[in-house]
């Protein structure tokens, strides 16, 4: 049998399997959250069992450690960097599980991996021999078939087909491990194959665009663990509620903490594997209709199947992890079905990936014992990876193949659900609990100010993803890889976000204190804004510099390689006919030069209080610079505004710097025109905090363009 061609891409596009899906990271992040909280368990029970660690001893360390928690809050009252103690500030506060040998540790971690490994090898054996497969024998005819049809598709690895002769149903199934895949095949499905060969035909096809998917591996790791934690989880969810009312109030308050995490982890997994599993096989019928080059097999065999396998589609069809049938048909005839970003979809990746953190960075033991910073940064890159990396595979796939898809209403709703996802589970963090009750509960009001901030930048990275897409969809439908291409950017954009994330996965911990020690009067959301202002303002340059230069370099760069020779005054946009601003323009250069004279000048006259004028005229200039570079024909005129500001604020504070030294270098005495580290420093704190009111007057400046365009 000839071998399929891959159906060509629409002219512009990449295939729709060029790109990795969005379900593959979403599996990786449901894995590494079920791995991490059964690591923690196996090694904080084992450290307690087999390092000779009695209770007692833990509980005193609980309480001990909610004393010292609450003495070096009152300490730290006045601090601007108020966080969470560490080991090393618990002074006479010992953890008895800090001795733990790490061999036990490592050894017991070892022996989880080799448990998971057996059972990805072992369990395919014994689910052949539990539901009774044979191998195909006796049909040579069918067999010469379904070798034909291995062939075409392209699949690489072996593949064993069996039967499950006993079983009347129309129904085919794929497993297997890495190396050797199975396909079994009912009894109703063998007699289909001589009653009606083409719907056979299509249902085989479906399994083994599975297989050339690689969804067995994923898909059956994610099985493997959730069957695995879901019971130990239970379990220790229903003995620790009720246990925790013999413990302290800080322990308590953990515990009860960790028990409603875990609960609403274990719901979270079970309706995420469904959704993703669900989605797999919409993909695997995208693939069938590749290879056959049509969806008619498909939509024969849709009206083929019974009619009750098509329900589901209500609230009861979140627990089924085979799509309805009305839905898969749709799917075929608009493939935006594949790549609706859903509120609950990314709800469920930010909530994964602040359980994530919550568990790294606790420790391989737990309790944040033998934790620090090294632990709390790993947490930081992992969750924030596979956050970002779930989040914008998912939105590349949508802009790349289904951008009409995408409207502002739904693209609200996933930022929203990202948001909130991170930040309700990060609220019910263990250590969370424990901080708020070590207070006495107060600064709870904290809660909502601190869930609008997430979900606002959960809306703000979905929006900044899609652009990003957009930019960079012409060079993924020209690159010959265009995978490299996606991984490559993504990387660039989470390294520009962790400072971000990180900042707002410690944010409860850093404001509670001073919603309880330095302000309590106060209501909680003015403590919330303000102590969020202080903590930006004093890590301005490391906070906001690398955002502010990944969110307008990266999709300008884009724009950029986009480019074709001869098509690069062809863009339209707002504003008055012309050629799009120069270079010098763009980085902001002739309003740096112009706003760090008049600087100089405002303070050679005397302007009270001259510090504040000099950064007034400099924001000013960078509100001038953005207005002039996003002019024109310029496409994405608000990322050009930005980078034109910000060249602005940063050129022209050190230009002032520059001018200050030459007139002090007038009158006689030492000289250095140059200024030096201290003042380039200011120049980029000046630059990042100037670039977010002049790139606010340069939006609502291009909206209300838009808006007069439009009417």
């Amino acid at each position: 049998m000839k071998r399929w061609a891959a159906a060509p891409a629409a002219r512009g596009r990449p295939g729709p399997f060029t790109l990795p899906s969005g379900t593959s990271v979403r599996f990786a992040l449901l894995i590494a959250a079920m791995a991490a909280v059964s690591a923690l368990l196996v090694n904080g029970t084992s450290s307690v069992l087999l390092s000779a660690v009695r209770w007692e001893e833990v509980l005193e360390y609980g309480d001990c450690y909610a004393r010292a928690t609450e003495e070096a809050a009152r300490q730290r009252g006045s601090a601007t960097d108020i966080r969470v103690p560490t080991e090393l500030d618990m002074g006479d506060c010992r953890d008895p599980r800090a001795d733990a040998s790490r061999l036990v540790t490592a050894g017991v971690s070892a022996g989880l991996l080799l448990a998971l490994l057996g059972a990805y090898v072992g369990l395919p054996r014994h689910r052949a021999r539990r539901r009774g497969y044979r191998p195909l024998t006796g049909m040579p005819e069918l067999s010469a078939y379904l070798a034909g049809l291995l062939g075409a598709s392209g699949i690489r690895v072996r593949v064993v087909f069996l039967a499950e002769p006993l079983n009347p149903a129309v129904h085919a199934l794929a497993f297997g491990h890495l190396g050797r895949r199975r396909v079994a095949l009912s009894g109703g499905l063998l007699t289909l194959y001589s009653l009606d060969r083409e719907s056979f035909r299509s249902i085989v096809l479906h399994e083994l665009a599975h297989i050339r998917n690689r969804d067995l591996d994923i898909a059956f790791l994610t099985l493997i663990l959730w069957r695995a934690s879901m019971p130990v989880l239970g379990t220790l969810t229903a003995v620790g509620a009720p246990a925790s009312l013999l413990l302290g109030p800080a322990l308590a308050g953990s515990v009860l903490a960790f028990a409603v995490q875990v609960l609403l982890l274990a719901v979270l997994v079970t309706l995420l594997k469904n959704a993703v599993l669900r989605s797999r096989e919409l993909y695997a019928d995208a693939r069938v209709v590749e290879w056959e080059g049509s969806a008619d097999g498909l939509r024969r065999l849709f009206g083929v199947l019974p009619a009750e396998s098509s329900a589901g589609d209500g609230g009861h069809g979140l627990l089924k992890v085979h799509p309805p049938l009305a839905r898969r048909a749709r799917a075929l005839a608009d493939r935006g079905v594949l790549y609706e970003p859903g509120f609950w979809d990314l709800w469920a990746v930010g909530a994964a990936g602040a359980f994530l953190y919550d568990m790294v960075r606790l420790g391989p033991i737990g309790g944040g014992s033998q934790a620090g910073p090294v632990t709390e940064l790993v947490a930081t890159v992992l969750s924030g990876s596979l956050v970002v990396g779930a989040a914008g595979t998912a939105l590349w796939q949508a802009v790349a193949h289904a951008p009409g898809s995408l409207t502002p209403a739904r693209l609200r709703r996933a930022g929203l659900g990202l948001g909130l996802g991170l930040g309700v589970f990060r609220l019910l963090s263990p250590s969370e609990a424990f901080s708020l009750a070590s207070v006495g509960g107060r600064g709870a009001s904290l809660a909502v100010p601190y869930l609008v901030l997430t979900g606002l930048c959960g809306w703000a990275l979905v929006r900044w993803l899609v652009l990003v897409a957009g930019a960079w969809g012409p060079v993924l439908a020209r690159s010959r890889r265009p995978r490299w291409v996606l991984w490559t950017v993504l990387v660039v954009g989470v390294v520009g976000v962790l400072p971000v994330a990180a900042f707002l996965l410690t944010l409860p911990a850093m404001t509670l204190y001073a919603a309880v020690f330095i302000a309590p009067s106060l209501p909680g959301a003015v403590v919330f804004v303000g102590g969020a202002a202080v903590l930006v303002f004093t890590r301005v340059v490391p906070l906001m510099v690398p955002v502010v230069l990944t969110a307008v370099v990266v999709p300008l760069v884009g724009q950029y390689v986009s480019w074709r020779p001869g098509a690069r005054h062809t863009f339209t946009g707002f504003g008055p006919p012309g050629p799009p601003p120069g270079l010098l323009v763009r980085f902001g250069m002739p309003t740096a030069l112009a706003s760090a004279v008049s600087a100089v000048l405002v303070v050679w006259v005397g302007v009270p209080a001259p510090e504040w004028a000099t950064v007034g005229v400099l924001v000013a200039g960078q509100v001038v610079a953005a207005w002039w570079a996003g002019g024109g024909y310029a496409p994405l005129p608000l990322a050009r505004g930005a980078l034109a500001a910000f060249g602005s604020g940063l050129l022209g504070m050190w230009a002032w710097g520059v001018l200050v030294r030459a007139i002090g270098c007038l009158a006689p005495g030492p000289c250095a025109l140059l200024p030096g580290a201290a003042h380039l420093h200011l120049a980029l704190a000046v630059a990042a905090v100037g670039t977010l009111p002049a790139w606010t007057v340069h939006a609502l400046v291009v909206r209300a363009h838009r808006v007069s365009a439009r009417g």
